[in-house]
């Protein structure tokens, strides 16, 4: 873990839905199995097997997790855990299990970001057993076939529409992440975006990223092909 004590007490001061908490960070796997044009993540995937080095997508399991947090708790006293992972969801059934089994020893109010098909009914309700306070779901385009064909992720917007009705009966507060400044994305395009998210409901924020041409990322090399920007 890193060493927090480096850190002025006052840094772990974060608002989360209006409220103040002394939050950790702490993470449960590093990578992602997703391969969205956008993000880096993918990159390093690809980087770490072209180097011999295996698999860059790795998971910790619950009985480290929970050193990590007892360690954080014992040493640092927060009244709530932010997860960074890239999508906290994203991993088999029974790993979310045995973290939910694991967490009821501690039961902090948590926060975390994870992808809208990953949130069933069932998983929800075992996250909200166990204190989870808020969740950021990504969308980042209304616009299916740029978001199926370019961005690289796969659900319809009725089946985006079907998962967002059941994170909203789910009880934990959650938000919305898009993203707008695609390579070739039009206002029009834009607006499709601002329509899903009109569509939707029982979120209580919406956060708008603009697109960052990240290196070793698809999207950074079709701007460069498409001209939109220097290499």
């Amino acid at each position: 873990l890193p060493d927090f004590s480096l850190f002025d007490e006052a840094r772990f001061y974060r608002p989360m839905g209006g409220r103040v908490f002394k939050t950790m960070p702490i993470e449960t796997y590093r990578g992602c199995p997703y391969s969205c044009t956008y993000c880096n993540s993918p990159m390093h995937v690809e980087k770490s097997r072209e180097n011999g080095l295996g698999n860059f997508m790795r998971r910790k399991s619950a009985d480290v997790i929970r050193e990590n947090i007892r360690y954080l708790v014992d040493n640092h006293d927060p009244e709530y855990l932010y997860f960074i992972d890239d999508s906290f969801l994203a991993r088999p059934q029974e790993e979310i299990d045995a973290f939910v089994e694991m967490y009821k020893e501690f039961n902090l109010p948590f926060w975390c970001n994870t992808r809208p098909e990953n949130a069933s009914a069932e998983r929800l309700a075992a996250m909200k057993a166990v204190n989870s306070d808020r969740i950021s779901y990504g969308l980042e385009c209304g616009n299916e076939e740029f978001r199926q064909k370019v961005i690289l992720r796969a659900p319809t917007n009725n089946d985006v529409l079907g998962y967002f009705e059941t994170i909203a009966q789910s009880g934990i507060a959650f938000s919305v992440n898009n993203m707008i400044g695609f390579p070739d994305e039009t206002r029009e395009m834009i607006f499709e975006t601002v329509e899903l998210n009109r569509q939707m409901h029982g979120y209580d924020s919406i956060a708008v990223a603009i697109f960052t041409p990240y290196h070793g990322t698809p999207l950074r090399e079709l701007a460069i092909k498409k001209g939109y920007m220097d290499p």
